[in-house]
């Protein structure tokens, strides 16, 4: 059977976005720059909060890394600030969350978030202890690189194909093809329904509660694929 799944944060669990343009319009206002839109930040999230920093940044300055440095920290500090504000899970998804526990899954998360600031975001809004792991930027290189993906498939005991990866973005669907593991886009999230068909998505879902019938069409292929090697097993 299924026994790892991991799930993006932001735009897949929960929505973060207001708070996170809180916060980087705070920065841009104290650094003397013109401040964002939701729907460029749309555009700009992602790939960590460096790559968000930069991208908010007016391209003049971009490419500069003393001041992506200075603006990273400023981000950081405003962040701090409004990260638990307006963050909130997205409709269905704690009953998908609590439904996925009471099956005997390992629920993690991992997201290109800073890792302190992920881990407080789930245990305030789903509690402490329903995740099994939450895995933020830190130790291993930001998704799509697959390393933080396969280190949470060997801490839960898992193999990569009794795995499931969810997100909302083409990084999470490379990151699950690069960890070739079974990969579910949602489509609630931050990118659209076509950029997760053309990245190459396995599965893509509308609402939370037909996760549930993938992960049921998935145990079913796993005990057809069980049940046809002991066959073959035992007609040689």
């Amino acid at each position: 059977m299924l026994k790892t799944i991991i799930f993006d944060l932001d735009g897949t669990l929960c929505d973060t976005l207001d708070d996170i343009r809180t916060a980087i319009n705070g920065m841009l206002v104290r650094l003397g720059y013109k401040t964002r839109t939701r729907g460029e930040l749309l555009k700009f999230i992602n790939n960590g909060a460096r790559e968000l920093v930069r991208r908010s940044l007016p391209k003049e300055v971009q490419k500069i890394e003393f001041i992506v440095d200075s603006a990273l920290e400023v981000y950081t500090a405003e962040y701090a600030k409004s990260y638990c504000q307006r963050t909130k899970a997205f409709d269905g998804i704690k009953n998908l969350i609590m439904e996925l526990k009471g099956r005997g899954y390992k629920l993690a998360v991992l997201t290109n978030k800073q890792h302190s600031l992920a881990s407080t975001i789930i245990d305030t809004v789903f509690g402490k202890g329903i995740f099994n792991m939450v895995v933020g930027q830190g130790p291993y290189p930001t998704k799509p690189d697959p390393t933080s993906t396969l280190a949470i498939v060997r801490a839960t005991g898992a193999k990569p194909n009794l795995c499931v990866m969810i997100g909302d973005s083409d990084v999470d669907i490379k990151t699950a093809q690069n960890a070739q593991i079974e990969s579910i886009g949602v489509c609630w999230g931050y990118r659209e329904r076509e950029l997760l068909e053309e990245t190459g998505a396995n599965h893509l879902v509308e609402r939370p509660e037909e996760i549930l019938e993938i992960v049921d069409t998935l145990e079913a292929r796993l005990q057809a694929e069980k049940d046809a090697k002991k066959i073959k097993k035992k007609q040689k």
